[in-house]
């Protein structure tokens, strides 16, 4: 009879393994997902009375279900939100209860109450940059609190500008710089530059009244190279009478810690040009577009046409892959057999980079997978058959007795 349940065994394994393969094909088109192989193992023997060298197998068990964490290709999809890791790393997502799971499918949405989230409603979670570039502490990914960028006052200028050499004493030339007050309105800053001897010109700065008065002036005197001669730099102070803070200060940044020049004021033979210039201040701003680069940065785009580095995304990585306890929906659960997971960022040390409007399709491989199949039925089949000639055996010797 121990025939019967050894080919039974057969049945039951092949089942198992007919069963997986389905689920893999089944799931080809399911982002992020990663293939399943079961491994067998043969039963534990019996020895054949009176034998103590001969010995019979019982057939065969499921030793164990595996994960293939090969690479998926990455598929384009246009949507900014949807997120795929080239190399290692698992995004990290939270449900309402504050569970913890690993994913490597990175189609996120927006929801009503600004968080990313997956299908399911589990939050991404990355960290805060604050305005320094540091990086703050790991929490939900929410676009809410940054629809908006207040208002800020320039504090500091720079201007890259040249002064003809060729300019006759008493000549000026006046280049207009804009700024932000406090209420966000542009205050453009007109400074008028006056030769007064070679190598030396005077400067003054001014505002239309409707918005106050300027105060700030001074000398420039250039090098016989055209640089200009060290200094320290000089304060514009603006009395404002449009309702926002009455006095602000405006640094003109034309000199570096040590005195010497920044090389933005020259005089050359050239005309006299303004060619750029830099302010640190902004009006008021929407958020008008996201961008997230391939470092996992999440970057707002705004109306008034300021960049902020908003968030940054997560990644986790495990010691052993192999041990995270497959949850339902392409999730994960970290266990004691795969470690705590290590968080990080995409581009650091052993972690993949993040590609945005990507997603990484099914590892899949359908004609490996259809190979297995016909092989794991053929397998059923003959256990199947063994079965029925086992029953003939039994049948002929009851009809012998």
């Amino acid at each position: 009879m121990s025939s019967f349940y050894t080919s039974l065994s057969g049945l039951n394994a092949f089942s198992t393994q007919i069963a997986t393969i389905s689920n893999n094909i089944a799931n080809l088109e399911t982002s992020g997902y990663k293939t399943s192989t079961i491994s067998f193992a043969e039963a534990i023997s019996s020895v054949i009375s009176g034998s103590s060298s001969a010995a019979v197998g019982n057939g065969v068990t499921v030793d164990n279900t595996s994960v293939t964490w090969t690479q998926g290709d990455l598929t384009s999809t246009g949507n900014t939100f949807d997120l795929a890791v080239s190399g290692v790393g698992f995004f990290i997502v939270q449900d309402s209860g504050g569970t913890t799971y690993y994913t490597r499918d990175g189609g996120f949405t927006q929801d009503d109450a600004g968080n990313l989230v997956t299908d399911d409603g589990l939050v991404l979670q990355g960290y805060v940059i604050g305005e320094d570039g540091t990086l703050g502490s790991l929490g939900d990914i929410n676009m809410t609190s940054y629809a908006y960028v207040e208002p800020v006052a320039t504090t500091e200028i720079s201007t890259t500008l040249n002064l003809s050499s060729g300019a006759e004493v008493a000549d000026t030339f006046t280049s207009t710089i804009m700024t932000y007050d406090s209420l966000g309105n542009e205050i453009p800053i007109e400074i008028t530059y006056t030769k007064t001897a070679d190598n030396t010109w005077t400067w003054a700065a001014g505002i239309d009244s409707s918005y106050g008065t300027a105060s700030g002036s001074g000398a420039l005197t250039f090098n016989s190279d055209g640089s200009l001669a060290a200094g320290t730099d000089p304060a514009i102070t603006l009395t404002l009478t449009n309702g926002a803070t009455a006095t602000q200060t405006v640094t003109w940044d034309l000199y570096d810690t040590t005195g010497a020049t920044n090389d933005t004021v020259t005089q050359y033979s050239t005309e006299s040009m303004l060619t750029d210039t830099y302010q640190d201040g902004n009006a008021a701003g929407t958020l008008s577009s996201i961008s997230i680069d391939e470092n996992g940065v999440i970057c707002g785009t705004y109306s008034n046409n300021s960049v902020v580095e908003l968030y940054q995304v997560a990644l986790a990585s495990f010691t052993n892959t192999d041990g995270l306890n497959m949850a339902t929906n392409g999730y994960y659960q970290a266990t004691a057999s795969s470690g705590a997971a290590n968080i990080g960022v995409s581009g650091t040390g052993s972690y993949g980079t993040i590609a945005s409007g990507y997603l990484e399709s099914s590892n899949v491989d359908l004609s490996e997978e259809m190979t297995s199949m016909i092989i794991a039925q053929h397998a059923y089949e003959a256990c199947a058959k063994l079965i029925s000639v086992e029953d003939e055996m039994i049948q002929t010797l009851i009809n012998a007795t």
